[in-house]
């Protein structure tokens, strides 16, 4: 659908980059952590120096990337996204990275092309999170199994189960798979708002209130879960999605 987004390369290839890295030290760290118990200080002082060194510093990296990432890369690239959807709503440039097909619709009311844009990006969030989640539920489900297991066998070293634990219940695992659902269900719920909305035949001032409503929330959702839907999945499923949503189109007379 997209013919060209500036906006991903310049922001959102950086935030991808970043949590790239911080799955590898997440990796690097948990590995350490089910090392540790068996590096004996006595008999390998060496090894063990290493493996807390080499823990430390994959522990500080990830906290470190995840705290710019938070706070810096992914508000820097949503607001960026902002002015891109606002500037094509309401046909202003509020950015000089503006995308070039990103948004497809034909109508010229502001708060009626907002709404429509909604839509389109809650149709593609929704799908996007959920074929992300495929992976995330697999992945989440093998953890907390190794987990289990681990808790329950009476021989499992105490080191294994504080290891699993941690890796468990860590940024990458427990919260990020929670996280990425909240998206899935809140993007899924705007869908269907909207949809209502174009099919309620509301007044002027009626519909643009409840528009910039579900405008504001879909981006306080986004905003609290913090995930960025990967760009592979993206172009992988575009044709499909972007078939589905010129049938919805064709449906709402939009």
């Amino acid at each position: 659908m997209s013919k060209s987004d500036p906006i991903r390369k310049s922001h959102y290839d950086a935030v991808e980059r970043a949590d790239t890295v911080s799955d590898w030290l997440f990796y690097i760290a948990a590995t350490l952590s089910l090392v540790f118990p068996f590096v004996e200080k006595g008999s390998h002082p060496v090894a063990f120096d290493w493996v807390q060194y080499l823990f430390a510093l994959a522990v500080v990296g990830l906290f470190c990337i995840g705290l710019a990432s938070r706070l810096y890369l992914v508000p820097r690239a949503e607001d960026m996204r902002r002015k891109d959807f606002f500037s094509s709503a309401m046909d202003i440039n509020l950015t000089h990275q503006r995308t070039d097909g990103y948004y497809n619709n034909d109508l010229t009311a502001p708060s009626r092309r907002m709404a429509a844009q909604l839509l389109e990006n809650s149709h593609f969030t929704k799908a996007i999170t959920l074929k992300m989640l495929l992976v995330e539920r697999t992945k989440i489900s093998v953890y907390v199994a190794i987990w289990v297991v681990s808790i329950i066998y009476r021989g499992t070293d105490l080191g294994w189960i504080v290891a699993a634990t941690q890796a468990v219940f860590s940024e990458q695992l427990v919260s990020k798979w929670s996280r990425m659902e909240f998206l899935r269900i809140r993007s899924e719920e705007t869908f269907k708002d909207v949809y209502k909305l174009f099919q309620t035949g509301a007044n002027q001032t009626t519909f643009t209130a409840m528009a910039i409503e579900a405008v504001t929330s879909y981006e306080a959702a986004k905003a609290n879960a913090g995930i960025v839907l990967s760009s592979s999945l993206f172009n992988e499923l575009n044709p499909a999605l972007s078939a589905e949503w010129d049938n919805i189109k064709a449906t709402l007379k939009i």
